[in-house]
């Protein structure tokens, strides 16, 4: 991913802008296909795109700035990568709540299906020791 300085040319910026959006896309599309081998490098991809950002001398409202020094067609090209970026990050923050929650689901569905989640044949709740429940329930 190329780093970004103060004088970026609209190839450098170009370069930038795409290097964040290819890393964020990869997650999604990690996300979306449950790829769990390519998930770790496509977390740190994006993590490292969402330094970049951070990092941007000037923080992000000069990096739009810089965005709109250029010609209308490089500007709305700059910028639709960045709306792409926008966009997927958004994307990607739902399909890790979605990936949770039916994490979530599936485990209690297991727990549901235990043998250990039924009474006992003595009409006793398993994990209960003298009546009190023990602290592995």
């Amino acid at each position: 991913m190329v780093k970004a300085d103060s004088s970026m040319s609209f190839d450098d910026l170009l370069n930038f802008l795409n290097g964040i959006a290819g890393a964020i896309g990869g997650l999604r599309a990690a996300l979306e296909s449950s790829n769990m081998d390519q998930l770790p490098a496509s977390l740190d991809s994006t993590n490292e795109a969402l330094d970049a950002i951070q990092s941007y001398p000037g923080g992000t409202d000069k990096l739009k700035q810089d965005i709109h020094q250029f010609e209308p067609a490089q500007t709305t090209q700059l910028l639709a990568l960045l709306e792409q970026a926008s966009v997927n990050h958004q994307i990607n923050g739902d399909l890790i709540r979605l990936a949770m929650q039916r994490s979530s689901a599936m485990q209690s569905f297991i727990a549901q299906q235990a043998p250990s989640a039924t009474y006992g044949s003595d009409g006793g709740v398993p994990g209960s020791v003298g009546g009190v429940l023990s602290r592995k329930v």
